[in-house]
This record gives structure tokens, sequence and C-alpha cells, in this order.
């Protein structure tokens, strides 16, 4: 999975019908430098913003489920410019097993299940930053 974010050449697309849950989300990564900030209120926004550029992060709402999924399976089939593999997370009101197995399937990074906190969506988009390099001459003999 790609690795990203800390870096302002990087950038992530916020899809989320929510205006509110939406700019918030947009705001603290900005507030937090953790990437660029594109936002999409709805799957044909969020896909033509796919189609016209490539991100390197997704957050994406379940709120139109089965467009949602399929943007998704879009995505993951490389049929947009963005990698295939750029971490995806996942905004969801409900999740039964069918969906939970689908959403392993299309390797979803995390399933955020609403009313979730701020606090949750940032610490699983810092966690996508690349760890620290080891310098191997460093390491104690």
């Amino acid at each position: 999975m790609t690795q990203l974010l800390h870096s302002p050449t990087h950038s992530m697309l916020v899809l989320e019908p929510d205006a509110v849950v939406r700019s918030t989300v947009a705001a603290v990564v900005r507030e937090l430098e953790l990437a660029q900030v594109q936002q999409a209120a709805s799957v044909p926004l969020g896909t033509q913003v796919l189609t016209e550029t490539a991100v390197d992060a997704l957050v994406l709402s379940l709120a139109d489920t089965e467009a949602a999924l399929e943007l998704l399976t879009r995505l993951r089939a490389g049929e947009f410019p963005s990698r295939a593999d750029i971490p995806v997370v996942v905004l969801a009101p409900a999740c039964d097993g069918p969906l939970a197995l689908r959403l392993k399937q299309l390797e979803v990074l995390r399933l955020l299940l609403t009313p979730f906190k701020i606090r949750d969506v940032v610490q699983t988009l810092e966690a996508l930053a690349p760890e620290p390099a080891v310098d191997p001459s460093a390491a104690p003999s």
C-alpha cells in the first residue's frame, strides 16, 4: 500500500455528502499538513475528480453504498490516474458480514462507523505517514 501524507505534494480526496463532516475532515487534514485535500459531495463528483486527477489517498463515504463500492472497484481496477493501491478509509453508518467481506476484498485500510470522532479519522490518516528511514550503518553492533 502506498505510503503518503505529511507532504504538501501528496493529495487526498474526501468524498462525503455531509458538508459538515467533509469540511471538518478536510480542514483538519490541511491544518495538520497531512496532504492537500480535494472534496466531493457525491459519487459522480468524486468520479470526476478521480478521472481528472491522481490522488494519494481516499476517504470514501458509503452513504450511497452501491455507487461508492462501484467507484472503489473501478479505482482498484486501475481505471483512474491514481495508483490502484492507494489507501482508502471508508465511512459508513453500519457494516454487516457481506459488506465487511467486500471491503476486505477491496483492500480498505480502515472502516469508521458513523458517528465517529474526528480524532479517529486523524489517527488513521496520520498512520499513513511513512516510517522514518533507518540508517543501517547506525545500528548497534
